[in-house]
């Protein structure tokens, strides 16, 4: 980010400074990704230099109206929604952090009732016609082909995150715990480390066990990964993301279709469908806490009845 006029280089190092502290205690908190802390740390190296412009030289000096002028710095960046959201949950951690550590006297500067007005941009979603589509791209012959159409099964027929998919062990599945008609299992970790149980049935587990079956042995055998590279490592996010622009262009969809517009599919398309939104927000694993805290745990036996009444692929 580039310095502002007034700004001190030597109030933007001691601002993160502090910060790194917290950052390097949460590299060992269980669950977090490594994805998340770096987010974090790019948020507030953003919000020091702001902050040192505004004339603050330590986290002590910044109160509420310094705060609002680092969110509305990160809006008037057209930051997403989603980034705004996440930098305010840094700032209020580092500064619940630096409380707890007697650094920080006096009311935290990110009051209990500070809220973002966010303009949260409508999910992109799939028509199932489009999804039916894009699952069907892939050849359905050779290790590639036969991997790429497991992939796109676990984004759209389990809902999950990228990082889940390519994150599945091959001790994660249980494909005939319900039998030859019933859905499967899917054992996940998700964000934070919280783990669930997901449906996963019909055509969707179909392709995922011909890949087992036909596709993986073909690979050197270096993991335990599900889904593997052609070297026979874990499938990485970012060679998951190519894989799905590839075969959403040789669909033909329109525009450029990333994995997480199979999950808003998924999920849409389950709740068009009938399905109960509790239901869904299990099967999806949301993460949000002011989400998750609103809802009652749902048994196994009711997620595979959701699944298969309500999923189109099921």
């Amino acid at each position: 980010m580039p310095e502002k006029d007034g700004q001190s280089p030597v109030a933007v190092r001691e601002l993160r400074s502090a910060a790194e502290v917290w950052l390097a205690s949460l590299a060992g908190e269980a669950g977090l990704s490594r994805h998340t802390v770096a987010a974090y740390r790019r948020d507030l190296a953003a919000a020091a230099a702001v902050l040192a412009a505004a004339g603050c030289r330590s986290w002590s000096e910044v109160g509420p109206g310094e705060v609002a002028e680092v969110l509305a710095e990160a809006r008037s960046r057209a930051a997403a929604p989603a980034s705004q959201a996440r930098l305010l949950s840094a700032l209020r951690g580092l500064f619940r952090f630096l409380r707890a550590e007697g650094l920080l006297a006096g009311r935290d500067p990110v009051r209990r009732g500070d809220r973002l007005h966010l303009w949260r941009r409508l999910p992109e979603v799939l028509s199932v016609e489009q999804v039916l589509t894009l699952l069907d791209a892939p050849p359905a012959s050779g290790w590639c082909g036969l991997r790429d159409r497991a992939l796109l099964a676990l984004l759209y027929g389990g809902g999950l995150r990228v990082s889940e998919a390519c994150g599945l062990r091959l001790g994660d599945l249980s494909l005939r715990l319900g039998g030859d008609d019933g859905p499967g299992i899917l054992r996940i970790r998700g964000k934070g480390g919280k783990e669930r149980l997901v449906p996963f049935g019909g055509r969707g587990r179909e392709r995922l066990e011909a890949w087992l079956a036909l596709g993986r042995p073909g690979r050197p055998q270096r993991s335990d990964a599900v889904l593997l590279s052609r070297g026979g490592l874990p499938l990485d996010r970012h060679r998951a993301w190519r894989v799905v622009r590839r075969w959403a262009e040789t669909a033909g969809l329109p525009g450029p279709i990333h994995p997480h517009v199979l999950r808003h599919s998924c999920a849409t398309h389950l709740l068009a469908g009938g399905g109960d939104l509790r239901a869904v927000q299990e099967f999806l694993g949301h993460a949000d806490l002011r989400t998750t805290e609103r809802y009652t745990h749902v048994e196994v036996d009711e997620l595979r009845a959701a699944h298969r009444l309500h999923h189109p692929r099921a």
